[in-house]
């Protein structure tokens, strides 16, 4: 087998880079596993300032930034809930969207309950926006999310499930005031509406309602004053469906889920119910993000891949995007903001010289800025080198990956490094260039870390994601296998010095990986980790009831929880706990609502029962994503400590 190396992310500024640096910075290990410094910031509407979270000795701020007086201005604490975005709703309001684990009397279980706040910059008044609002069903999780903006300022639309806790809520749609906080009901769904498109003069473009027990999607517009049916699907899973609205409003961009294109197999569905192909394929391959302004109309399209790249319907603003990706071509450019003319496009860019950086373009002066870098507490020393490679599976499909060197290392001349294999989680995700906070430490410490996207990844193509279907524990886990094994041909990792880290589905691919392959790995770090199928399948089916289409599509992908129990049981790490020779570390939120820490606890017992090595470290408070500072630092510090203890200068 042959690594094929792709492009060395250069220096974003245009500079070169040298292969090795005589001085390297190592950071405190806290620079690393906390939050970012600067996280989600956003351009105002005219372009004037900007807003971000900051995070200021432990605690987040919401912060401003004025181009004009160059100052900084700190405005509220928003450390109680886990922040998740921030923009601004007009001039004068900025929204802060935040979420927590709850837990609600009456209700089964525990859910992530997200919420929307709103700070008006004159007044300096936050406000919990649809609270006081009559009869919001108490246990609800996407109560955050905001769909329009109202053509009167200060005002918005949001959905919220409305009704008392003994009846089957409905899905409707509410007009906020974001000086009240308080919503008013706008238009009336059903207990199966899963969304809803308003432009701002309040015309409502589409409902979608997706009924469970009869398998049925269907398509609703109100565009002639009326609701009128336009689109009807039989399908066992909620479709992709309405992703946003044609910019003149003469059709939806719609996707049935189809695996025909890499496109998305993206349509027009137009009014009358008539579907037609959009032309948004055909320049990056695979469509990661839809763009859209705040009424979800449609921009333009980001396309996947180790960078993005972009197509913008406006062909002046698909100039610009493309002249800054252009200009930092081996560099990950993230457009993340834009002003309402588009005058000035916000940047966070990625290479191998920065941790990550806020970049403003301005196209009528044709000026770029450094606003502020992600993290101020890395320098780019520090950075290691990220390689986007290739290599072949046993089977000769292509696998996409990241490589990172770790910093300071001559990468012509380097060999025998101690490897640090990450699989990411979804599984249908990709790992890209960015600044990953746990593959740029190891890469600090001396680690190479390989990142690979493993059949069943998304991002590469719609024959490289279907083919991971039912391979969990498989061909998927082979592919993870098979770049090891490369590197090790290659002389660049040394085969007595391996630990497999991994999150999610990857934490199971990591108890896979010492389950299945116990002589190749010396450590196994599983973080949230799926380790025994059935018992999840069991609490999907559980949790949501057996005609829901999550456990449809999580049966499609792994297996059958009835037909196939043989199978499932023979991928499950746990069951396999005799197997393992490595080391396991498990790290785990209580608060996880996507993986159940019980999972963590299934798999510390069998290992135990085996008489095999394991440490399970359980994480107070902690959600699946570890959003939280100070528990993403003890859970790095624990990884640290095993990781150096079995192949890092410890071991040695």
């Amino acid at each position: 087998m042959r690594v094929l190396v792709l492009a060395v992310l250069a220096a974003w500024l245009g500079f070169g880079f040298n292969t090795a640096s005589a001085e390297v910075t190592h950071p405190p290990l806290e620079a690393y596993g906390d939050l970012p410094s600067i996280r989600y910031m956003a351009l105002s509407p005219d372009g004037s300032i900007v807003a971000f979270a900051e995070r200021r000795e432990g605690a987040d701020y919401l912060v401003t930034f004025d181009f004009a007086t160059r100052q900084k201005t700190y405005h509220v604490k928003i450390d109680d809930v886990a922040t998740r975005d921030i923009w601004f709703a007009d001039e004068e309001n900025i929204v802060i969207l935040a979420s927590e684990t709850k837990f609600v009397i009456g209700f089964r279980g525990e859910f992530e309950y997200s919420g929307a706040f709103s700070f008006n910059l004159k007044t300096k008044h936050l406000k919990f926006l649809l609270r006081g609002t009559d009869n919001i069903y108490p246990a609800q999780g996407g109560l955050g999310r905001i769909v329009g903006d109202d053509a009167d300022p200060g005002h918005i639309f949001m959905p919220a499930y409305v009704g008392d806790r003994y009846s089957d809520p409905n899905y409707n749609l509410l007009r906020v005031n974001l000086k009240t906080g308080k919503g008013r009901r706008f238009k009336s769904g059903v207990d199966n509406t899963v969304d809803w498109f308003v432009d701002k003069d309040g015309t409502v473009l589409a409902r979608e309602d997706y009924n469970n027990t009869t398998d049925t999607y269907r398509v609703y517009t109100y565009v002639n004053g009326k609701r009128e049916l336009i689109y009807e699907l039989e399908t066992s899973q909620l479709p992709p469906g309405v992703t946003g609205i044609k910019a003149d409003r003469s059709a939806l961009l719609f996707s049935d889920g189809s695996d025909a294109d890499d496109s998305g197999n993206v349509y027009e569905l137009d009014f009358s119910g008539q579907l037609t192909p959009a032309s948004l394929g055909g320049k990056g391959g695979t469509i990661e993000r839809i763009i859209k302004d705040g009424n979800r109309f449609v921009l333009g399209v980001e396309y996947s891949g180790a960078v993005p790249s972009y197509k913008f319907y406006d062909p002046d603003v698909d100039a610009a995007v493309s002249g800054m990706v252009n200009q930092f071509s081996t560099a990950s450019v993230n457009l993340v903001s834009w002003t309402d003319d588009w005058s000035k496009l916000l940047y966070l860019i990625y290479g191998s010289d920065t941790p990550g950086s806020y970049v403003l373009q301005d196209r009528e002066t044709g000026q770029l800025m450094l606003v502020a870098d992600e993290r101020d507490n890395i320098p780019p020393d520090a950075v290691g080198q990220m390689v986007s490679v290739n290599y072949k599976a046993r089977d000769g499909l292509n696998i996409p990956s990241i490589l990172t060197w770790p910093a300071g290392v001559d990468i012509e001349t380097a060999s025998k490094l101690p490897l640090v294999v990450m699989p990411h989680g979804g599984p249908e995700s990709y790992d890209a260039v960015g600044f990953d906070w746990m593959a740029q430490y190891f890469a600090n410490r001396g680690y190479l870390v390989l990142q690979p996207n493993f059949r069943g990844s998304s991002g590469y193509g719609t024959e490289h994601r279907i083919l991971g279907k039912g391979e969990w524990g498989g061909k998927m886990q082979d592919d993870i296998t098979d770049g090891v094994q490369t590197l090790v041909e290659q002389g660049l990792a040394d085969p007595t010095r391996v630990c497999i880290v991994g999150a999610s589905y990857g934490g199971y691919a990591a108890l896979a990986g010492g389950a299945f392959t116990p002589d190749l790995y010396k450590c196994v770090v599983a973080i949230a980790p799926v380790s025994d199928i059935r018992p999840l399948l069991v609490d999907v089916k559980w949790d949501n009831g057996r005609k829901h289409w999550a456990l449809d599509y999580w049966q499609e992908n792994i297996g059958d929880l009835d037909e196939e129990r043989e199978k499932l049981n023979a991928i499950s790490p746990a069951r396999a706990a005799d197997k393992f020779t490595a080391p396991v570390l498990l790290i785990h939120g209580n608060d996880d609502t996507v993986v159940p820490i019980k999972q963590s606890e299934i798999m510390e017992r069998a290992l135990e029962k085996a008489g095999k090595d394991v440490t399970f470290i359980k994480l107070p408070g902690e959600d699946h994503w570890m959003s939280d500072g100070d528990t993403r630092i003890e859970a790095l510090r624990a990884m640290a400590s095993f990781v150096d203890q079995h192949i890092g200068a410890e071991a040695e």
